[in-house]
């Protein structure tokens, strides 16, 4: 006989959790920063929190990564050179499939023009770096999972 006292409703269990997380793993996050210190910080905080990451230093490198994979989130900056996060989201709109990936503008400019661009190219959200670890992921899992 078991005592009642002892036994009752679970607390949301750690399988529910090992199933986000394993879905997490199989989804993909391309981060595209020329900064390559602010790079590899994003790709690491991206990866410990469980997704796949690919890393751009450009408009033009990320558009060669979207050629071989189709991300569920891109994290884009702005200000780069050679291709700026405003010309790949130009690009971004030309491709069906493209164009119904989700981007975080995460971004050193707190310029209302910047701001009011990207979201009329229609960016799920605008940053302003430097950005907790912690808000980056909980913005992450708020848009992808």
């Amino acid at each position: 006989m078991s005592d009642s006292k002892t036994e009752g409703p679970r607390p949301a269990n750690s399988t529910d959790a090992a199933a986000r997380a394993a879905a997490r793993r199989n989804k993909l996050v391309l981060v595209v920063e020329d900064d390559e210190k602010t790079r590899r910080l994003l790709g690491y905080v991206v990866k410990k929190g469980g997704y796949r990451v690919a890393l751009a230093e450009d408009g033009r490198k990320a558009a060669a990564v979207l050629k071989k994979a189709r991300p569920d989130l891109i994290l884009l900056d702005i200000r780069m050179p050679r291709m700026d996060g405003f010309k790949l989201l130009e690009l971004l709109a030309r491709f069906k499939t493209a164009a119904s990936i989700p981007v975080v503008m995460l971004t050193a400019s707190d310029s209302p023009l910047d701001l009011d661009r990207a979201l009329r190219m229609g960016v799920q959200d605008y940053l302003v770096k430097p950005i907790s670890p912690k808000a980056l992921l909980l913005k992450a899992r708020a848009i992808i999972g």
